[in-house]
């Protein structure tokens, strides 16, 4: 009897799911704005972020609770920063990623590496022999703005830098990501780091419905 039942996997505990509304000339609406599951982990929310998606790729806008003007590299996990995962095939069967899996990482300033301004870039990593090129940073676009009380951080990521985009072909994505902080603040959508390597472990993302409304 017990040789029948089947083992509870994490995956089991995190099945987010969401739509993702079309955009149409970076107009966020209210129906891209994203669930806030700050209070899910126990944490104190850091963030807003609405996501839409359109042929030529995918678009963010992030907003960020009070100064967020501390960036660095390559240790921006310490820093501010916004990290960003997609899997353009939304497998959960896997525990490792693959060549569908990106992890990119938005700095809200740029900084400068050995002669080299750095705000943003692909640096997913592959277990397998299954890979794709790494995308060419000059295709990612970010803009920020900010007032007395926030950071805006304006981002796009162009089809050409997700392998396997094709919204004609798969209307569903896998999608988390991970909001860093200075002082060691963090906001997760779907999982949280402090108990899974979630760059690892695209099983625990979200899936984001693409819809596309008449």
């Amino acid at each position: 009897m017990l040789d029948e039942l089947v083992p509870l996997e994490p995956v089991h505990f995190f099945a987010l799911q969401c739509d993702c509304y079309y955009l149409k000339k970076k107009q966020f609406e209210k129906k891209h704005l994203l669930p806030n599951l700050a209070s899910f982990y126990e944490e104190r929310s850091l963030a807003v972020v609405s996501i839409g998606w359109n042929e030529k790729g995918i678009a963010l806008l992030i907003t960020i609770n009070g100064r967020f003007n501390e960036p660095d590299f390559p240790n921006f996990l310490a820093a501010d920063s916004v990290e960003l995962f997609f899997d353009t095939r939304d497998v959960k069967t896997t525990g490792y990623s693959t060549r569908f899996c990106h992890h990119f990482y938005f700095l809200p300033d740029p900084v400068q590496v050995d002669g080299n301004l750095v705000q943003a870039g692909e640096i997913t990593r592959f277990r397998t022999d299954e890979v794709h090129e790494l995308c060419d940073p000059d295709l990612l676009s970010i803009e920020t703005s900010e007032d007395k009380r926030s950071r805006s951080m304006h981002i796009f990521i162009p089809s050409e830098c997700l392998y396997g985009y094709d919204s004609n072909q798969f209307d569903r994505l896998g999608f988390t990501y991970r909001i860093n902080r200075r002082n060691g603040a963090r906001q997760f959508f779907s999982a949280s780091s402090a108990d899974f390597q979630i760059e690892a472990q695209p099983s625990l993302w979200a899936s984001l419905k693409l819809i596309k409304e008449k």
